[in-house]
């Protein structure tokens, strides 16, 4: 586990305009902990990083980076993580901590399923309480609660996986049925369910997709 620094960061954008800005670490994957995990031939590892300012990416979006690496090239793992001066917003810089994945079962958004399918569900709580998984997750199926279903094709042709949701909350009133056993007794409590205190967007999700075929082709980005 990364220790945080005392000092908090400055909001806003006091930098010249041609100063650098050092990227943030924002997660780092295993494959033997995360098997569902698509990576690319001889790498087991990944870790993101971004710039901690909007539309410094493409399209106006934000800067993200994967890097794919093998474990074995990694020469441990620093006591401490440096904060920078300035970020563009406090929830872009998540709090250091620990995860400890589980593998859960989830389904297709509702709006995905043939249309006969999606009436014989109405009865029941599919999409919050069934299909779709809340919070941070590797693979599994993606929401489009925002926008309806859009297919990702990457630029050879392939389709496009689900490789990672970074979400603002791991649940909320309308999805607690994937709340966690060991986190119950903590459903009330403030910033229970945002351990990280990331907030994306306007506190919604960042989905990053990548190639089926090759993990390595460029990847995509979507926020709901």
């Amino acid at each position: 586990m990364l220790e945080v620094l005392e000092k908090r960061v400055t909001i806003g954008s006091e930098r010249r305009d041609n100063e650098p800005i050092p990227l943030l670490a924002v997660a780092q994957i295993y494959k033997r902990d995360v098997p569902d995990m698509p990576v690319p031939d001889g790498m087991d590892l990944l870790q993101i990083l971004w710039c901690p300012f909007d539309a410094h990416g493409a399209d106006n979006g934000l800067d993200v980076r994967l890097k794919w690496r093998r474990s074995e090239d990694v020469a441990g793992q620093p006591s401490r993580r440096e904060e920078p001066e300035v970020v563009g917003s406090d929830g872009y810089f998540p709090q250091s901590c620990v995860l400890h994945p589980e593998r859960v079962a989830e389904f297709p958004d509702i709006e995905v399923l043939p249309v006969s399918l999606q009436e014989q569900l109405e009865a029941v709580p599919y999409q919050l309480d069934l299909s779709i998984a809340p919070g941070w997750k590797v693979a599994g199926f993606p929401s489009w609660h925002l926008t309806g279903p859009v297919e990702l094709n990457c630029d050879c042709g392939a389709p496009m996986d689900l490789l990672l949701s970074m979400d603002s909350k791991e649940w909320d009133r309308g999805n607690r049925s994937w709340v966690p056993m060991e986190d119950m007794d903590r459903i009330g409590r403030h910033h229970a369910s945002r351990p990280t205190e990331l907030i994306v967007g306007r506190a919604g999700q960042l989905r990053m997709f990548v190639c089926s075929v090759d993990p390595l082709h460029p990847y995509r980005l979507d926020e709901q």
